[in-house]
């Protein structure tokens, strides 16, 4: 009786969500909870409502729940990931998100190019977040070395009394120093802005950067994702080669997927390729 009084309520819940009525949508799914508590779908679909509604903590929650009931699933990884970015928690997001997009493979999911693009926005953020605090400390130390500069130009004033000529030279020599140090800092920050992925990196078909990169039997490294979306659209060839190709016979390009890794972590900015 529970379990159908249960669904019944998730039926409900369902129909409000398709109605945009996230708030009365979830009061259905609790009640849902309430009579069944461990069916795990009662909690994503609610978790769904508190994402639409930016109730991140309790998307949060009601994920980690149905994870614990069942670690297969999907959606609450990918909706956890999602919460976790908009929490500022991206390290742990890109741990989720990872977990959910290798079960979206395995589990033929459909929006598994949903999920990859939350890790590519997942990366982006902490490296975002990283570049900020890096200004930032940069900033603070461009103005103690040119403190250290001016503190040293005041001394030498005090020494040089009334003496016109040594007080000129003392200001120009301050100067030059202070610009020297100033075009050091802006060519640190040009070279940052010399920004290029290496071609090997990038997708042949979508032309992103590539997460999850596989061999064909040809050679060809693919997105794994786009491949199959090929496959899907124009049968079971390879894009380049148009030779025979399926999905049981693409291999992992593990080497280049940690150089990718690698490369993403210290170019965040790559991920919005």
């Amino acid at each position: 009786m529970g379990k159908d009084e249960a669904e019944a309520y998730k039926k409900a819940g369902n129909k409000l969500f398709a109605e945009h009525r996230y708030e009365d949508a979830i009061k259905e799914y609790s009640t849902a909870i309430i009579k069944d508590p461990e069916e795990r779908i009662y909690y994503t679909n609610r978790a769904l409502c508190y994402s639409k509604l930016e109730q991140y903590d309790n998307v949060i929650s009601d994920t980690r729940k149905a994870i614990d009931l069942d670690p297969t699933t999907v959606k609450a990884y990918y909706l956890l990931g999602q919460a976790l970015i908009e929490k500022k928690q991206h390290t742990e997001a890109l741990s989720k998100l990872n977990i959910g997009y290798e079960l979206a493979i395995q589990q033929r999911v459909k929006y598994v190019n949903d999920i990859l693009q939350a890790l590519l926005t997942a990366r982006k953020r902490k490296w975002d977040d990283q570049e900020a605090a890096r200004l930032e400390r940069e900033s603070s130390l461009l103005q103690y070395v040119k403190g250290l500069v001016e503190a040293d130009r005041q001394r030498q004033l005090q020494i040089a009394g009334d003496d016109e000529e040594k007080i000129d030279e003392i200001n120009y020599i301050t100067d030059e120093q202070e610009a020297k140090i100033q075009k050091v800092f802006e060519q640190s920050k040009e070279n940052l802005m010399r920004r290029e992925i290496p071609d090997a990196y990038l997708d042949k078909i979508s032309f992103n950067i590539m997460h999850d990169p596989v061999f064909t039997p040809d050679g060809f490294t693919y997105e794994r994702q786009s491949l199959i979306d090929h496959f899907a659209r124009n049968g079971n060839v390879d894009p380049i080669t148009g030779r025979l190709c399926t999905e049981k016979d693409l291999i992992p390009n593990r080497s280049l997927r940690e150089a990718i890794e690698d490369f993403l972590k210290e170019n965040g900015w790559a991920a919005d390729y």
